[in-house]
């Protein structure tokens, strides 16, 4: 298997810029990696262009820098669908208050945990929102499995997942409709209505929203991934505040789509 990373940062937080960075292995089966620069600061610039130009010995890197903040998924839209980059097999996604605490043979065991599986995460459940549940069965995606005002989505909380790059190419994802809320939890139920596989690995993810971050973790010989460290409060990645979550009020207004973007390759 071979990983596309990906992962957006915001705001002027070296730290956490450093940290995530800090823990992608140059030597793990990646293929490239690509980083979103969401109105960031120059400390977090001149770190990630410094990372950038070492990384990029090794493995390509791409950085895309929006005009404005966009938004997490019309950057990452914009990131996974760019045509002079070919996507790998598996894209490996990050907000960037998420990051690897790994040990050897993590990669592996990753790779055995894929198997048979179309999305791998930390899973949570959501009621859903407000008119969500009349805007889901008119997507092409549908396929009728019942959808009502207490239905609860089941999915892998967007800090940090794994998914089938061909899956998420075959419906479009992250969709045009997305900006800020809701995208994970309707990648989920995307996952649930084209009977595709959505799987948790236990201890081997330690999420650390409020929901969370009290639960008791077994040792693990591999390590495991940090996600959403610092919770929701911690949560720097978006930059985005008071938006309803995605078709929660109907049909969605795209104008947030059309932005300026700077690419910057290194190869």
């Amino acid at each position: 298997m071979a990983f596309t990373v990906a992962a957006i940062l915001f705001g002027d937080y070296p730290d956490l810029a450093s940290r995530l960075l800090g823990s992608i292995d140059a030597t793990s089966p990646i293929s490239d990696v690509r980083l979103g620069l969401n109105q960031v600061g120059e400390q977090t610039v001149a770190l990630v262009t410094q990372w950038a130009r070492g990384f990029s010995q090794h493995k390509p890197v791409t950085l895309y820098w929006p005009e404005k903040n966009v938004g997490k998924y019309p950057l990452m839209r914009q990131m996974l669908f760019d045509e002079k980059a070919r996507l790998a097999d598996w894209l490996m996604w990050f907000d960037d208050d998420s990051y690897l605490e790994i040990q050897p043979g993590w990669w592996d065991e990753l790779q055995r945990q894929l198997s048979g599986c179309t999305q791998l995460g930390a899973l949570h459940l959501i009621r859903q929102r407000g008119l969500q549940y009349q805007e889901i069965p008119k997507q092409p995606w549908y396929k009728g499995k019942p959808v009502n005002a207490n239905t609860q989505y089941r999915f892998a909380t967007g800090g940090w997942w794994v998914a089938d790059t061909a899956f998420l190419r075959q419906w479009g994802y992250p969709f045009k409709a997305l900006h800020h809320n809701g995208g994970d939890s309707i990648l989920g139920e995307l996952l649930r209505q084209q009977d595709a596989t959505l799987k948790g690995w236990g201890d081997g993810v330690h999420c650390c929203c409020e929901a969370c971050v009290i639960k008791t973790l077994r040792p693990t010989p591999f390590g495991r991934v940090q996600v959403n460290v610092g919770g929701r409060k911690g949560r720097r990645g978006l930059g985005v505040t008071g938006e309803q979550y995605v078709w929660a009020s109907g049909p969605t207004d795209l104008s947030h789509q059309n932005f300026q973007l700077r690419i910057q390759r290194y190869v």
